[in-house]
């Protein structure tokens, strides 16, 4: 600062000079910083590189902090302890999907600024230590927080003290992908279709466990608005990840779970899991011949979740826009687009306002949700 400060105050001095000279051979009357109260030409000082860095982004290193572990949901704990099934499960998991939307956003803004983008990653808490990070950053555009409908949605309505508010403390840069939820039952259960599930179901109150990769989760969310919408008396099973979830599943721990299509997709022809329905508000390019839920007979179940690209309150317009532009450029380029649906994931298309909507009504829908599914409020950690 003090440096631009210097070089500012140099370059004023020139402009001193001009403007006597200037005036000395028009006689023309202009306004001169000469004529400026000191107070004035200080506060120009002060906001002019301001303004002129927020024409030059990026104008330095960008920081992308990613909440998430680094090998993500598919990360294996205990190998000792894992089962023939887990064991072979692990060996087809799915990347990380953090990274790989980390990846894209990395080469997007490097590829546009020739500026080096840091991959950050600072998981914790439920994605809430990274977010916390960036709420506190200065809001220039140069970190940035690569969230979720976990950060953003989910983990504020169940957990206290998770230290940001998503309106008042984020401003939305670029959507990333939606990522559809599919309901999958064990193939050792006597049914194919959604209404023979809940005919069952609704025969066994109260004992039938379905699965979700922990609590609070879109998939454990998923499982409670189909209780809700269909009547049933089942009960939530929580595990630490998607993966040891689905696992429980293929050995009849569980009868039901919503798991991640890109977790779902090595295991659907998997002679112990069967899938019955998709969550979205439409089918899936993947899975074109796998119904909806609203398509087998239950309505206002729709869930999916989904990423985007986050900036501090406060942040440019412009940066905004910059970003938003670049990113959204680069997913939707023909082979990024098609390698990410391969991963079960779908570009989010429409406006920043579009998806800013989306965001407010879904953080509106899940709280009476929570509060059905008796979570109790506790410090995200």
């Amino acid at each position: 600062m003090a440096r631009k400060f210097a070089r500012l105050s140099a370059a004023t001095v020139v402009s001193f000079t001009a403007c006597a000279t200037t005036k000395a051979h028009t006689g023309s009357p202009r306004i001169c910083p000469t004529t400026m109260p000191p107070v004035i030409l200080i506060l120009l000082c002060l906001v002019l590189p301001f303004v002129a860095s927020a024409d030059e982004y990026p104008s330095r290193a960008v920081t992308l902090v990613v909440p998430y572990p680094l090998s993500g949901p598919t990360d294996i704990r205990g190998a000792s302890r894992m089962t023939k099934t887990y064991k072979l499960m692990a060996a087809n998991a799915p990347p990380a999907i953090s990274d790989t939307l980390a990846r894209i956003v990395q080469q997007a803004i490097r590829y546009e600024s020739r500026q080096p983008v840091l991959l950050d990653r600072q998981p914790g808490g439920a994605t809430t230590r990274g977010a916390q990070h960036v709420a506190r950053a200065m809001a220039d555009g140069h970190t940035l927080l690569l969230g979720s409908n976990e950060t953003m949605v989910l983990t504020p309505n169940y957990a206290t003290d998770v230290g940001y508010d998503p309106t008042r403390n984020f401003e939305l840069a670029a959507p990333l992908v939606n990522m559809p939820f599919v309901l999958m039952t064990s193939t050792g259960l006597p049914f194919k279709t959604l209404e023979r599930l809940i005919s069952y179901i609704k025969v066994r109150p109260g004992e039938i466990n379905y699965g979700s990769s922990g609590d609070g989760s879109t998939g454990h969310l998923a499982g409670e608005l189909l209780r809700r919408a269909a009547g049933l008396d089942m009960v939530h099973v929580s595990y630490n990840g998607g993966l040891a979830a689905l696992n429980s599943l293929a050995i009849g721990q569980t009868s039901v779970m919503f798991a991640a299509l890109p977790l779902a997709l090595p295991y659907l022809n998997n002679e112990h899991l069967r899938a019955l329905a998709v969550t979205g508000t439409h089918r899936t390019e993947l899975l074109p011949h796998l119904p909806t839920l609203a398509e087998s007979g239950i309505s206002g179940v729709e869930s999916a979740g989904w990423f985007g690209v986050f900036v501090p309150n406060g942040t440019s317009p412009n940066v905004i826009r910059w970003l938003n532009t670049h990113i959204a450029e680069s997913i939707n380029e023909m082979s990024t687009r098609n390698a990410l649906v391969t991963l079960g994931l779908e570009p989010v298309r429409g406006t920043l306002s579009d998806f800013a909507t989306r965001i407010y009504a879904e953080s509106e829908r899940w709280g009476p949700v929570l509060k059905a599914a008796r979570i109790p409020s506790r410090k995200a950690s």
